[in-house]
């Protein structure tokens, strides 16, 4: 990742948060965190409690991490921007009470929010009122960067890498076990939605999700003689101004689903029972996943273009 989309992310969380009238956000969520900052926490199998894992200040421009550590920190931000990892919620408040500009702050956004934060602000942010700022960021990365549709197409290629190794994998071998086996020689060990692979009477159906310098990329099919079998006329339909009724009239599965992708599931969703006010916009990323058939489809003025090509 370079530190040029680093700071073209962080131009965009700014502006919205000038434009909403927001003084400070305070991040929880690890896809928006690693959004507004660029650091990659470990990935761990299990679920996350909220914590203020990452902090947007507006009035001095600067971004704050709760790590102890700094990969993946690119300038203008530094080490000195780091507060330390505690459970004390003490520990934390004195952190956070010590960032230039939290303590003016009058409005405060979060992307989720505990009774114990809530409290906490008020010893470190008297005067503020803190506020759901969730539609804030997903309204911020709604639209990618050039350089995220750059990041987005390498974790495809990524991604088949394991599909090539689950279609190469011999007859008494485990598909699943070859693909992992596969990514992790690249250094591909984050997943997303993670390789499934299963033999068929017309083949084999493979999916694999990964996550890449904190982007996703998938793909997916029912393969034979190495070739996917299923059309892409659902990926085909996601064009500028397309609505919930013509994707549903485009996929050819009871089993389909058009959702945004970037860090991970991101708006819009829109699927069988979901999503019927939707209408695609030019400068989305989608993941279009019709039966078997995996897509990555950048939306652009011109057409729908296929991220997860095979390359």
């Amino acid at each position: 990742m370079t530190s040029d989309l680093v700071l073209a992310r962080r131009e965009r969380v700014l502006g919205a948060m000038a434009s909403a009238g927001v003084d400070v956000l305070v991040l929880g969520r690890q896809d928006n965190a690693g959004y507004a900052c660029g650091m990659r926490r470990l990935w761990t199998a299990g679920t996350r409690p909220f914590g203020a894992g990452c902090i947007v200040v507006g009035a001095t421009g600067r971004v704050h991490a709760l790590s102890s550590w700094d990969d993946g920190i690119e300038p203008p931000m530094s080490f000195d921007d780091l507060y330390p990892l505690t459970w004390n919620p003490r520990i934390m408040a004195g952190s956070m009470a010590a960032i230039d500009g939290l303590a003016e702050a009058r409005l405060i956004g979060v992307d989720e929010l505990t009774p114990s934060f809530r409290r906490a602000a008020a010893h470190f942010s008297p005067e503020a009122d803190v506020v759901a700022a969730d539609d804030l960021m997903a309204g911020v990365r709604l639209h990618k960067l050039p350089g995220e549709v750059e990041a987005i197409a390498e974790s495809c290629a990524a991604a088949w890498v394991g599909v090539e190794a689950a279609l190469d994998a011999p007859g008494h071998a485990d598909p699943p076990a070859a693909a992992i086996k596969a990514l992790a020689n690249r250094g591909v060990t984050v997943p997303s939605s993670g390789v499934r692979a299963e033999r068929r009477d017309r083949g084999l159906a493979v999916d694999v999700g990964v996550i890449c310098d904190l982007y996703e990329g998938g793909v997916g099919g029912l393969f034979a003689d190495g070739r996917r079998l299923a059309p892409a006329a659902l990926a085909d339909a996601c064009r500028s101004g397309a609505s919930y009724a013509d994707l549903a009239t485009a996929a050819v599965s009871a089993d389909w689903l058009v959702r945004g992708l970037g860090m991970g599931f991101e708006h819009p969703v829109i699927g069988p029972q979901i999503g019927f006010g939707e209408r695609l916009e030019a400068g989305m990323v989608l993941c279009v996943t019709d039966g078997d058939r995996r897509d990555v489809i950048h939306v652009t003025a011109s057409g729908p273009v296929a991220l997860s090509d095979r390359p």
